[in-house]
């Protein structure tokens, strides 16, 4: 079944609640042979570059795929363990003023905790292997960094180039690296948090930031061409070329897999 995907403000109170229960219940219950403390454990995992050949979630031309394949798998797993094919990841489109940390969605916070509502202990969220010593959800939200505004997110728009050797957060003609820099770690930084940790997603805000960057990309790619991942063919040292298998995902898992969001069975509204 194909979902659309909408901003979280345009979600009814019914799609809110499925998406949270989701969350919750997938805590506890596995669907497709994970659950969710496996994606943590692999955007721990695969979080920075190494001198290795695997794939790279950030740093490298891969972050864009790499999430959307992530971003796939859990939208699918939610609609496992609910038992609910309707169910989507909304996004968050970080340049209005409306925030999602509210007690009936991703839940509120006093002095830095979730300690509350949805995601607090005591609704049943409980954190895994986090780096912060604490039971609660934390976030420091605007104490660390400010949103991107719309007129900084058109300028990393108007970059035409994909990205380009050496494949790193060096490269400054570079649509991936701009994007990756200047809004995503921004708004990692401007949650902060468990958001500013490698074990982020212990966050469900990370998924609604993920997916607006997720669209960000569709949205560039619908200009400058579906198929403009780079590199084509023949980089090492873990860069991963268009046709090769990020992990840990399935074989041919490609980011030319997943470059085509309508062959994954979800648009945006």
């Amino acid at each position: 079944m194909a979902v659309v995907r909408k901003n979280f403000t345009a979600m009814t109170s019914a799609e809110k609640t499925a998406f949270a229960n989701a969350l919750r219940q997938f805590k506890t219950t596995s669907a497709n042979g994970r659950n969710y403390n496996w994606y943590i454990d692999q955007h721990i995992t695969f979080f920075a570059r190494t001198t290795d050949n695997i794939s790279h979630a950030h740093q490298s031309p891969s972050f864009f795929p790499w999430h959307r394949e992530y971003l796939r798998l859990l939208e699918l797993d939610l609609q496992t363990v609910s038992g609910n094919p309707g169910i989507f990841i909304p996004y968050w489109d970080w340049t209005v003023s409306t925030l999602p940390f509210t007690s009936d969605f991703l839940g509120s916070v006093t002095n830095g905790s979730v300690s509350s509502g949805n995601f607090s202990p005591a609704w049943g969220w409980s954190l895994y292997r986090s780096s912060i010593a604490t039971s609660f959800l934390q976030r420091r939200v605007g104490q660390n960094a400010t949103r991107p505004t719309a007129s900084q997110v058109s300028t990393v728009q108007s970059r035409t180039v994909y990205d380009q050797s050496p494949w790193n957060s060096t490269v400054s003609n570079s649509y991936r690296n701009r994007n990756e820099i200047e809004l995503h770690n921004r708004v990692h930084n401007y949650v902060g948090g468990h958001m500013g940790t490698r074990e982020a997603p212990n966050d469900p805000c990370f998924w609604l930031h993920h997916c607006n960057i997720d669209r960000l990309w569709w949205l560039w790619q619908t200009v400058r061409g579906l198929d403009t991942y780079q590199p084509r063919t023949g980089t090492t040292s873990g860069v991963v070329d268009n046709n090769e298998t990020m992990r840990p995902f399935g074989a041919g898992r490609s980011p030319l897999a997943v470059h085509d969001i309508s062959a994954l069975n979800y648009s945006y509204a």
